[in-house]
């Protein structure tokens, strides 16, 4: 007989997470995600998630003040978070040198392409008409360069 953990739910500020057991992983759901994360626990899931929003949601925080709902910064702060939390944890079973990593963000993944393109998807999906004034505050980008990552990301996104 396989053992079964109780699922948890936690808050990640206004955000309500559950997770439980699945497969060999965790499943991860929330109003607007549905995630599994393989080869996880709960325990683990719930200290780094938690851990990570935080480390991300300062971050952003900083540089855009009140010109973001703050709805919509915990909403892109848990993808961005999310994101990474599942790559990571993946380079653990990937690579042999990555088994042992540290599931933490890090300060560099904020300049990372996979971070800039969960913002930019976020607003442009919540926002389509009004994304950039958002986008550019958040990134901390001009409007031009804006424009071309927009544009690279269409056509990353259509291969």
């Amino acid at each position: 007989m396989e053992f079964q953990s109780i699922p948890m739910t936690f808050n990640l500020d206004n955000i309500k997470v559950n997770i439980s057991d699945e497969n060999n992983g965790i499943r991860l759901t929330t109003e607007a995600e549905n995630w599994f994360v393989p080869n996880q626990t709960l325990n683990e899931t719930k200290t780094i998630l938690e851990k990570n929003f935080k480390i991300i949601t300062e971050h952003f925080l900083y540089k855009v003040g009140t010109a973001v709902l703050q709805t919509d910064l915990n909403n892109v702060c848990l993808k961005i978070a999310l994101r990474y939390f599942q790559m990571y944890n993946q380079w653990r079973s990937m690579y042999k040198t990555e088994a042992n990593r540290d599931l933490t963000f890090l300060q560099k993944d904020f300049d990372s392409i996979d971070t800039i393109h969960a913002v930019i998807g976020y607003f442009q999906n919540m926002y389509p008409d009004n994304y950039e004034d958002t986008c550019e505050v958040m990134l901390g980008m001009s409007n031009a360069k804006l424009k071309e990552v927009v544009i690279q990301k269409y056509w990353y996104d259509t291969k």
